[in-house]
């Protein structure tokens, strides 16, 4: 679930192995040829049958439809095609639905997260308001237990906690188990998720379990599961609970950015019905649902978004993103200056 730019084309590679629809037949059973037109209907249908997000957004998806079939024929270009798909792409505001090109030279898209700034859509390719070595300048004593968990301590007797991805549960369990241990006696923590990307929804349930001092919903979801766009599954209740051999219930900053997205949204929906935490940094993504992948007749990939995850309140942040209760974010500058403004920002905070 993780989509920045350049895990996004490992996702390409390797997405065979999750391929939900490979070929499409028509009604009477006869595959259909490999052609734009045909790829355009594919296209279009698969999201109409199986996207969860067209009441949410208020997406007229027959209108778009409508507005860019006429600009497909069978002698369109996979250049051509290529930029119909990302025009209806970007009309979504969906940073889980990627098209991944699998001939020629055409670029994987959109290849990063959408943002909207002065009402203008943007695609940031790259992260450029946060690193992990940058941080390390500020810690001591960082280790990395996992791929995806590392910690140490800042100045003031405060917790350092990087959560950038999920393990499996019990790889996460032990290295939780030493990172709190380690820092049960300071004063307070930052948890620094702005570059978690995705992974697994009930490790991070856990994790955040881990500052839990009693039991919240914090998110419901549903998935599609019919051919209009009203149906849904029935929806499944998410709680956060105190987990693990002892809970960090002191203060804790919570770290996010535009990059903080999916699993990491869903984790920040936790941590946020948790009294002691406060959200510093950038608002998140805005994308939380499941985005499996399907395949068109030219072998292209895409993903969408299958799900309705909503806050404990009901409120869809899909294409929205949850706004931070502090409002800071670092600049490619200050980073190349070796500078770290929104975690200094979070040090202020917990040495209030």
């Amino acid at each position: 679930m993780e989509r920045n730019y350049f895990k996004a084309i490992l996702l390409a590679a390797f997405a065979g192995l999750f391929i939900m629809a490979s070929c499409e037949k028509d009604l009477i059973g006869t595959e259909l040829d490999n052609t734009p037109v045909n790829n355009f209907e594919l296209f279009w249908r698969t999201f109409d049958q199986h996207y969860g997000l067209f009441e949410v957004k208020n997406i007229d998806w027959q209108g778009i439809h409508d507005q860019f079939s006429g600009q497909v024929n069978d002698q369109t270009t996979d250049e051509a095609l290529y930029k119909v798909f990302s025009d209806m792409i970007v009309l979504l505001n969906d940073n889980h639905v990627n098209l991944y090109p699998t001939n020629g030279d055409l670029p994987v898209f959109p290849g990063g997260v959408l943002s909207y700034r002065n009402g203008e859509l943007k695609i940031l390719k790259i992260q450029e308001d946060y690193d992990l070595e940058v941080v390390k300048r500020y810690v001591t004593d960082y280790r990395q237990l996992t791929p995806f968990i590392g910690y140490g301590k800042l100045p003031g007797n405060i917790g350092y906690l990087s959560f950038t991805g999920t393990d499996a549960r019990k790889k996460a369990q032990k290295a939780m188990n030493a990172a709190l241990g380690d820092l049960a006696e300071t004063k307070g923590l930052v948890v620094d998720i702005r570059g978690n990307y995705g992974g697994f929804d009930p490790t991070a349930q856990y994790v955040a379990g881990r500052f839990a001092a009693e039991r919240k919903l914090y998110m419901t979801s549903r998935k599609r599961n019919g051919p209009t766009h009203d149906n849904f599954t029935s929806p499944v209740e998410w709680f956060v609970e105190p987990t693990g051999n002892a809970q960090y219930t002191k203060p804790v900053v919570l770290l996010t950015s535009r990059f903080t997205q999916s699993v990491g949204e869903t984790f920040t929906l936790a941590m946020r019905q948790l009294g002691q935490v406060t959200m510093v940094g950038d608002t998140t993504s805005g994308c939380f649902s499941d985005n499996p992948n399907f395949e068109l007749y030219n072998g292209w990939l895409f993903s969408l978004s299958v799900g309705d995850y909503r806050a404990a309140d009901g409120q869809s942040y899909e294409g929205i993103g949850i706004a931070p209760d502090v409002f800071i974010r670092n600049t490619r500058e200050d980073l190349l200056a070796g500078k770290d403004l929104t975690l200094e920002k979070a040090m202020e905070v917990l040495d209030r």
